[in-house]
């Protein structure tokens, strides 16, 4: 068995080790591992996506995976990352939002086989457990000032904290305990945002199995691109992995649109390719970084593993349409999603060409618009128009009523009859 650790490693995803070489030796024979999902949305996000990838490589090491959706904790909220107390949710709405992550999780880590992976859901054990036991079976197993020390809490004392937020530790702890006794799951991973909570239930667990029971954590980097800027969140907002919600094109084109300094980064991340491969492919790229081969290598493995090859295939395909001004072969499907990220007006009848170009913000004024139009500089569905008398109609709409105006190289928008 190849040590997994050795490859994460190499791609530069790990952080923290609670004992570094204990982790690794755990790892040379089959182990059991989990990690935790919030249902704080009825769909994951593309941040969450990295610690599905990790449960994925985990797997295909040979090491039994547990996916753990807090259906109870996403009740009460981590406090990790936020500045303000969280709103409650609905005890019914985060039921809702946790199936739908269950069902979105079933896609990515195998649980054909119980012994290869689970997707378990923290709210079966602690709807169970009263008030008087949790205080006396968790609470009296803290004290005040470990869990004060915590940067989790410390970070969130200036704007306060509730007594509910503030007994999250204490939940997620009861998690691996209940893991480790029911599944023998001897490690918890998570983002390095949750190292205050991975070490307190850490403790715990040595507190009440042993300091000899053999259980450790660690956490991944969080991901940043080349600017600094949190990764997976586009200028729209988060890109969710379903996608009615962020749609397979939404995300081809996020990765279409990284710099080159991110490109071989993602790939270390979500190519399931050896590293050595993956520098080959990033080599030849930057011999020629502006066909940015490495950005379509790395949006055709993202959206083919989120949404399989042919959706991978459609999003080429549409990107290839916007290039080259030619949309007859998509289907409504593919040109609804063209739509996406572009400035959309509804139109119910004619509109002259010049006031198109406005209320489409391609111009700022009538005299701009004409511009563009005297110099060639305007295309309606690829077809280059020079009349400033013009009007954009419903007869040469796409299928599905969509008509696509481009000013320039690259300014797209959409009239939709």
């Amino acid at each position: 068995m190849i040590n997994i650790m050795d490859d994460l490693e190499k791609r530069g995803l790990l952080d923290n080790f609670s004992d570094r070489e204990k982790v690794h030796e755990l790892f040379n024979t089959p182990q059991t591992v989990y990690c935790g999902f919030d249902p704080s949305a009825k769909s994951l996000q593309l941040g969450n996506f990295i610690m599905i990838t990790i449960l994925q490589r985990l797997q295909k090491a040979g090491h039994k995976v547990i996916a753990m959706l807090g259906g109870a904790t996403g009740m009460i909220g981590d406090p990790s990352g936020k500045k303000a107390e969280r709103q409650f949710q609905g005890a019914e709405q985060v039921k809702n939002n946790a199936d739908c992550i269950r069902a979105q999780l079933s896609k990515y880590v195998d649980t054909s086989d119980p012994e290869k992976g689970l997707i378990v859901n923290n709210y079966d054990w602690w709807s169970q457990i009263n008030i008087l036991s949790f205080l006396r079976d968790y609470g009296k197993n803290f004290q005040i000032g470990y869990m004060l020390a915590k940067d989790i809490v410390k970070s969130r004392m200036e704007a306060g904290i509730s007594y509910a937020e503030f007994s999250y530790m204490l939940l997620q702890a009861g998690d691996f305990d209940h893991v480790f006794n029911q599944y023998h799951c001897t490690m918890q991973f998570g983002g390095g945002d949750q190292w205050g909570n991975l070490t307190t239930a850490l403790d715990f667990v040595k507190k009440k199995n042993g300091s000899d029971c053999g259980a450790e954590v660690f956490s991944f980097k969080l991901i940043t691109d080349s600017q600094g800027k949190k990764f997976g969140k586009s200028e729209s907002g988060a890109l969710y992995l379903d996608p009615e919600m962020t749609t397979p094109y939404h995300i081809y084109q996020y990765f279409m649109n990284v710099s080159d300094a991110d490109v071989k980064k993602y790939l270390y991340i979500f190519d399931d390719r050896p590293i050595e491969e993956i520098d080959e492919l990033y080599k030849a790229h930057l011999e020629h970084p502006e066909l940015r081969n490495g950005q379509k290598e790395l949006a055709k493995v993202i959206v083919t593993k989120l949404h399989g090859a042919e959706a991978a295939e459609s999003c080429l395909k549409m990107s290839v349409a916007l290039f080259t001004d030619s949309f007859k072969d998509l289907t409504s499907k593919e040109l609804a999603q063209l739509t996406d990220g572009l400035v959309v007006a509804q139109a119910s009848e004619d509109v002259p060409l010049l006031d198109a170009l406005i209320n489409l913000k391609l111009a700022s004024s009538k005299r701009e618009a004409r511009e563009f139009v005297k110099n060639g500089a305007v295309k309606i569905n690829g077809e280059k128009v020079s009349d400033l008398e013009a009007v954009v109609s419903k007869s040469v709409a796409l299928d599905g009523g969509f008509v696509f105006i481009k000013r320039g190289k690259k300014n797209y928008a959409c009239l939709k009859f």
